[in-house]
């Protein structure tokens, strides 16, 4: 441990070192190779020019010449003939040379007037530099001249350059690795005292005090510690009281609690325990023979197989009848499994009775309003029985009068719907608003009536849209009645609702393979009152004012609904927002 500071010192700073040189060496010596290569190309290139108004592309050998020409520039000359022929060279017998024509720097010449080679030496082991330039206008050139020169003395002085680097890193390193180990041995003498002291805390011996020398930041965390040894006295202290007062709080609360081990022992209960399941022994004994209700030893193992609260209510006969509601909830110390559980039981037999009080005068309400309700259908059947002068149309007229009577209030709220709507008390008001949360809607509000008639019913979004600008309560309006039609007159198949986009302009529609409309009738669709079938209509408990008060709110949005019906197949109405 002495020493682990230093190392991870040391390692840092050598890491990074190490790091810092690779990059150096890696950008400082390819950068400067570069450069070299760069001059010696911008050299060679010149002399190129120089020797080109020397030499002659007539067929002959020129080797002699290329010779002179070496010991006057100090390079490889070569005379290359446009067809790629040597015929001429400083260093070999141009008549036993390949044809160079396919040379890399003679192609970059042909293309470009001038180009460049570096290429690797088998036999002298290094590289060399080719630079070659056409001589001669247009695609037809008299012929090209290339100088090559060894890099050998560059990749000396790169080396050389990488030398020194290294050596100066390697120093830098040692003045590090020393610097490290004085600044670390001295940090390693100040974080003992620490440790020596805060040892001494844990033990208890608060009445110490650290004082450190030439410790710069160290001197803040000295002084925070001997502040801590000082106080940490009082918080003891503190933390026994609040112990003291805790218990204290478990032990007078009102509800029931009881912390079990993971054995199932009571270790503490409070004081109204005792209130809640008589005057026993509760420390020591099974949670089981205290709580015997299966509804709380279900529960107690449901917590433990789940490690999360549960709740659950049961009514206990003894000492007397009461109803409770018990909440049980895992307990751990330290980061470790499963150490027990706290139950605690809260008295709910006051409302259990206001439930019950509440249940029964609910009954006998219904059945005080069923008397006279009985009484108003007796007399009812009594005029059926004959007591009306027209005894054959009268049972027909009475009827009739019950049953349009249970739809007086279907028709009055439409009717106030659409009152509402046109008064402007109801207003629309738009926002941009989810339209999968209005389909959700719909969908829950329908799924058991389509499932009843074994229909499908779908949300789509062919749209891609996310959010419309519309009134959400009212869009849920609308699809309302829309679907709920659309379920009514449809048999078999199913609905399907959502979004649809056409003709760059977003819709919503409602699609159902219903009986249709047939084309006489699309037109007058929206009226009030206005219905294809009357009787079947009625029968289902329609008003024919839904389709009026969807008309009227895709108005208010300042939308338009297009209505398109093939009798026997469906039906599809569209509203173009």
């Amino acid at each position: 441990m002495k020493h682990g500071i230093f190392r991870r010192t040391f390692i840092l700073y050598a890491v990074v070192m190490v790091l810092a040189v690779i990059f150096v060496e890696v950008y400082i010596t390819s950068a400067v190779r570069e450069s070299y290569i760069a001059n010696l190309k911008a050299n060679l290139s010149v002399q190129i020019n120089l020797i080109s108004k020397s030499v002659s592309f007539i067929p002959k050998n020129l080797d002699g010449l290329c010779r002179e020409l070496k010991k006057d520039t100090g390079v490889r000359v070569t005379v290359i003939g446009k067809e790629g022929r040597v015929i001429g060279d400083s260093d070999y017998y141009s008549p036993s040379m390949d044809n160079h024509l396919h040379r890399t720097e003679i192609e970059q010449a042909l293309l470009f007037d001038a180009g460049a080679a570096i290429r690797y030496s088998d036999t002298l082991k290094y590289d060399f530099l080719y630079v070659a330039k056409k001589i001669g206008e247009g695609e037809s050139p008299a012929g090209f001249i290339r100088l090559s020169m060894p890099l050998q003395e560059v990749d000396q002085a790169v080396n050389l350059l990488r030398i020194k680097i290294i050596i100066v890193a390697v120093a830098v390193l040692i003045a590090l690795g020393m610097l490290s180990m004085l600044q670390t041995d001295h940090l390693r003498r100040l974080l003992k005292q620490i440790t020596d002291f805060s040892r001494s805390l844990s033990r208890g011996e608060i009445d110490k005090r650290l004082f450190l020398s030439s410790a710069g930041e160290f001197n803040e965390i000295a002084e925070n510690l001997t502040l801590m040894s000082v106080k940490l006295q009082g918080m003891m202290n503190t933390d026994e009281e609040e112990r003291n007062r805790l218990n204290v709080i478990l032990r007078s609360i009102p509800d029931a609690l009881l912390i079990v081990d993971a054995k199932g022992v009571i270790t503490l209960a409070s004081s109204s325990a005792r209130e809640f399941f008589g005057d026993i022994t509760f420390i020591g004994a099974q949670f089981v023979d205290v709580v015997r209700k299966h509804e709380f030893t279900d529960l107690v193992e449901e917590v433990r197989s789940t490690l999360s609260s549960g709740s659950t209510e049961f009514r206990v006969d003894v000492p007397e009848e009461k109803f409770f509601k018990a909440r049980v909830s895992p307990l751990f110390y330290g980061g470790q499994g499963l150490s027990g559980f706290v139950a605690v039981f809260h008295d709910i037999t006051q409302i259990e009775k206001l439930e019950q009080v509440r249940k029964d005068f609910v009954a006998n309400v219904s059945h005080e309003l069923k008397t006279p309700i009985t009484a108003i259908k007796g007399f009812a059947d009594t005029l059926l029985d004959g007591a009306l002068d027209d005894k054959e149309h009268a049972a027909g007229f009475i009827r009739t009068i019950k049953s349009n009577s249970e739809r007086i209030n279907s028709l009055v709220d439409d009717l106030m719907t659409i009152s509402k709507i046109e008064l402007g008390v109801i207003r629309v008001e738009k926002t941009l608003i989810a339209v999968d949360d209005v389909f959700k809607n719909v969908i829950d509000l329908f799924a058991d009536r389509a499932a009843a008639k074994n229909l499908s019913l779908t949300a789509s979004n062919t749209a891609s849209v996310s959010e419309i600008n519309a009134d959400k309560n009212r869009v849920i309006q609308i699809l309302t009645n829309l679907v709920d039609n659309a379920i009514k007159f449809t048999e078999t198949g199913g609905v399907v609702f959502g979004l649809g986009f056409e003709k760059e302009q977003v819709f919503l529609f409602v699609e159902d393979t219903g009986t249709g409309v047939p084309a006489k009738h699309l037109e007058r669709l929206g009226e009030r009152f206005y219905r294809v079938d009357p009787a079947r209509s009625r029968k289902m408990g329609g008003t024919g004012l839904g389709l009026a008060i969807v008309k009227h709110l895709v108005r208010a949005h300042g939308w338009t609904m297009q209505i398109e019906s093939t009798q026997g197949k469906g039906t599809r109405i569209r509203i173009y927002l």
